[in-house]
């Protein structure tokens, strides 16, 4: 595997080597219910003598967490059956629900929500603020004879292998330049042993790509890792307007016929709203882009009402994995596991993933306790977490919905419908099974093909939107609001693999849909006065790390990386 890690060309440093029995990779949901779990465990067994730690790429946990999120609390209750008395960082309850199929000035709401978007009586979370508040309730346990370690700031940037079997990782090195020299304050990365290592960095994560480019992960799955693109918006609203336990999903408008998009707005708590859209990365239409497809959605006579008088106050764009079932890796291997949206565990037709990622961090956790006890961390050992996880409630959740996102691939036309509740009623059955997916990249259309013109540019199109800077907002003004910092010293941490030249072929075919989809407006083709450029130019200080270029570049010429720890968005709300 090529290695784009901003360490690679400095072999010579000397690393910090540091040991753990379990590390976590990432500050999810999903890796904080496992440790939480694994301490439970470890305490209840009278474990002792173990070192565990959890490393996360954001300054703080959950700076980087993002789904504002009606859940499903089955997990958290058998995680904590007390979670509401110990302070859990409730929203509101689910008491109102709307679902509607929107056309551009009006719609049609169903009588009543169809039985996979029911959602009465869950709470409505906020992501960051609940996985600060697990982060927290963590550091408060003291278990004699084990030492934990919650390290923000640090960044997983490649993987440590040993014979074929997983180490730990090398995080990122800290006070680069741009030409990969070191700055008087530069840090070598650190790199961290560990006897099991369980990777929930989310959706196409760094390190999953080379454990699977390695291990192969991905090969006995009948579809590829798919995924969809969300951006949201955190508003504060006039006090009284929206009651609370408010929620509406719709489809439709303003996405086109034939297209797989939906969108979200939830109540939160203290008169705010989280209003967001999302679009699915197997479009082929190469000017997809769910940024203007949140703002146009907010235009609609329905939304407008809830949000004019209100101020935006957080935005953010994070990449979904939706592909569940038929699109998930193998979990285990030797010295890893994998949880969460790293392993594609996602309801596509509840549209919920956050209590399928915790199941899967407890029955990861609970594999790892045996392990511990038994001193055995072979695949042959550590396998045993994935024949857990899939014959929990979490697997037969995930095996039921199996088909659905193939099912929603074009839209609400009537056969979508009819399949839909021809699924419903035979447990999520449909004639073909396994449908197929193919990579999203692959699914691109030229321009020429999609739009029926040869060279068309974006701005060349009716947006049918203008950004007013009030009810609607430019997508550099709203990634002002996600509170993005990077260190625009260090390398980018995108890296153009094939050259610029391809950049430049694709703006002449499709358009350059990287400027289009990326939801932080990172990428940017300046054509001279005859419609020609030389290369991409990347500010890479806008990114909010949703990782849709590494998904959706129809030519693979996109790589994302991490940069060095601390970086990125500041999500407090979302």
């Amino acid at each position: 595997m090529p290695d784009f890690s901003t360490q690679s060309a400095r072999p010579d440093v000397e690393r910090e080597e540091l040991e753990f029995d379990v590390l976590f990779v990432g500050g999810g949901p999903g890796n904080l219910a496992g440790l939480w779990r694994l301490l439970d465990l470890v305490e209840a067994r009278k474990l002792t003598g173990l070192t565990i730690g959890l490393i996360e790429k954001g300054d703080e946990i959950g700076d980087h967490a993002f789904s504002g999120a009606v859940l499903d609390p089955a997990a958290l209750e058998e995680l904590c059956p007390d979670y509401r008395e110990r302070g859990f960082p409730v929203e509101g309850t689910v008491s109102r629900e709307e679902v509607w199929y929107f056309t551009q000035r009006g719609g049609f709401r169903t009588p009543f929500p169809p039985p996979f978007l029911q959602n009465h009586g869950f709470p409505i979370v906020s992501l960051s603020r609940m996985v600060r508040w697990m982060a927290a309730e963590i550091e408060k346990r003291e278990i004699p004879g084990v030492d934990v370690m919650l390290l923000p700031g640090f960044a997983g940037s490649k993987v440590l292998w040993e014979d074929g079997k997983v180490v730990g990782v090398q995080t990122a090195d800290k006070g680069v330049n741009a030409d990969g020299t070191p700055r008087n304050t530069f840090e070598p990365g650190n790199n961290l042993k560990a006897k099991v290592t369980i990777f929930g960095e989310g959706p196409r994560g760094h390190l999953m790509r080379e454990l699977d480019e390695v291990l192969g992960l991905q090969a006995s799955s009948p579809n590829p890792q798919v995924y969809e693109t969300g951006a949201k918006e955190i508003w504060e609203i006039p006090e009284g307007r929206v009651p609370d336990g408010f929620v509406l999903h719709s489809t439709g408008w303003p996405q086109a016929d034939g297209e797989s998009g939906g969108s979200f707005v939830y109540k939160m708590g203290g008169d705010r709203l989280a209003v967001g859209y999302v679009v699915s990365l197997d479009t082929q239409d190469p000017f997809a882009d769910a940024h203007l497809m949140l703002q146009k959605f907010k235009t609609h006579p329905r939304i407008r009402t809830l949000l004019e008088g209100g101020k935006l106050v957080q935005y953010g764009g994070k990449a979904l994995a939706i592909g569940g079932w038929y699109s998930m890796p193998r979990l285990a291997f030797a010295g890893g596991m994998l949880v969460g949206d790293a392993a594609q565990m996602v309801n596509a037709g509840r549209l919920k993933g956050i209590h399928l990622a915790m199941k899967g961090g407890m029955c990861a956790a609970e594999t790892v306790a045996d392990a511990l006890a038994e001193g055995a961390f072979g695949e042959e050992s550590l396998v045993r977490y994935s024949r857990a996880f899939l014959g929990s409630w979490a697997g037969a959740e995930l095996y039921r919905s199996r088909n659905t996102h193939r099912i929603l691939a074009h839209g609400l036309a009537p056969s979508t419908l009819f399949r839909l509740g021809l699924a419903e009623i035979t447990g999520g059955w449909t004639p073909g099974e396994p449908l197929r997916s193919e990579e999203d990249a692959r699914n691109t259309a030229t321009v020429e093909a999609f739009y029926g013109k040869a060279g068309l540019k974006r701005d060349q199109l009716d947006l049918g939107v203008k950004f007013d800077g009030k009810l609607t907002t430019s997508k550099l003004d709203d990634v002002y609001a996600s509170g993005t910092l990077h260190d625009e010293h260090q390398p980018s941490h995108l890296k153009i693999v094939k050259g610029d030249q391809v950049c430049v072929t694709c703006w002449d075919t499709k358009g350059s849909p990287c400027t289009v989809f990326c939801p932080a407006q990172v990428y940017e083709m300046h054509p001279d006065d005859q419609g020609r450029v030389s290369r991409v130019e990347i500010a890479f200080s806008n990114c909010v790390h949703c990782k849709t270029c590494d998904i959706k570049c129809p030519e693979g010429n996109v790589v994302w990386t991490p940069p060095e720890g601390g970086g990125g968005p500041k999500y407090t709300l979302c």
